[in-house]
Parts: C-alpha cells; structure tokens; sequence
C-alpha cells in the first residue's frame, strides 16, 4: 500500500527510486523520508510488518547446547541426535519470535510511474519506553529485503537452515 507524501519529497523519493532501479546511480539520503514516515507516515510503517525479528545467534549463544535439551526433556537418558537439535532449535527460534517486540517492515516507497521499492525499518521494541526505528537501505523487491536479513530469523525459523542451526550448536566435549 502506497502512501501519498508531501510534494516537498516527490523529487528525492523519485530520486531513491531511480538509485535502486539503477545501481549505476547513487542513492541518496534517505534520511528525510525516513523521518517523515517515523513522523507523519508511522501508519504506512506499522501496516508494513513482514514479521517479528530476533537474531539467531544472539538466542543461540545462550540456549543452543545439548543441556538445554536434556532440561526440556522427560527423560534423563535421552540420545541427543542432530535431527533432535535442529528440532529444538527450530522450536525455541519459533518461541522466541512469539515473544519478541522486534519487527521488520517493508515501506512500500512510490512514486508516479515508476515500479515501488522498500524501506528496510527495523521497529525495536523497548518495553514501556515504546519503540525505535533502525532504517536499513532501500531495495527493489521485498525479496530482496528479505534476504538482506542472513542470519536473522523472520516470521518463522524456516528461514534458518538446519546446517545454520547446527553451526550455531555448542555441543559437549564428550
């Protein structure tokens, strides 16, 4: 969905454009765009969610190893497999993006006759201190955008591998 912004923007969001369509061109700055949709466009922002967000080997760090396995299971005696680690992995990914305040959004920037492109906003949630923006780079696709995000979980774990999973796994020395 396309926003109408101020005619005060027109010429630097057809510039933004015409840089991402062509990357022979530069980009500008974005910055005053970004500023109006953190002020005047906020609606646009929070109706362009992609989905929730968490950095995958931030939440590895602490909780993908073998022990957290055997604490979130029934048994004491369990064979702890790499098909069982990437399961919990996956599962734990899934629980922490469920419990996340952080998003990313895909603002659809539009111009007249040209194809749209994406905003890149990262909105940072902060408890009762409400929330921030960390504006990424402006890309052609929302697919794009998407695979900008390496090592990031969006959604849902299913755009982590099993081989990331495993990569990211502190098994025991034993």
């Amino acid at each position: 969905m396309a926003i109408k912004l101020p005619q005060s923007l027109h010429k630097l969001a057809t510039e933004v454009v015409k840089g991402v369509l062509d990357k022979r061109l530069p980009l500008p700055d974005l910055k005053p765009i970004q500023d109006w949709f953190e002020d005047e466009g906020w609606d646009e922002v929070v109706m362009s969610v992609e989905g929730n967000i968490v950095y995958v080997e931030n939440i590895a760090s602490d909780s993908f190893n073998d022990d957290s396995i055997r604490d979130n299971s029934d048994s004491d005696d369990i064979e702890i497999t790499d098909r069982i680690r990437i399961q919990f992995g996956r599962m734990f990914i899934d629980d922490q993006l469920d419990q996340t305040e952080d998003s990313l959004h895909a603002v659809e920037l539009k111009v007249s006759r040209l194809p749209a492109v994406f905003l890149d906003c990262m909105v940072i949630g902060q408890g009762q201190g409400g929330w921030y923006c960390e504006w990424g780079s402006a890309y052609q696709s929302m697919q794009e955008l998407l695979d900008s995000y390496k090592g990031m979980a969006v959604r849902d774990s299913s755009n982590v591998s099993d081989d990331e999973i495993l990569d990211l796994w502190q098994k025991d020395d034993s």
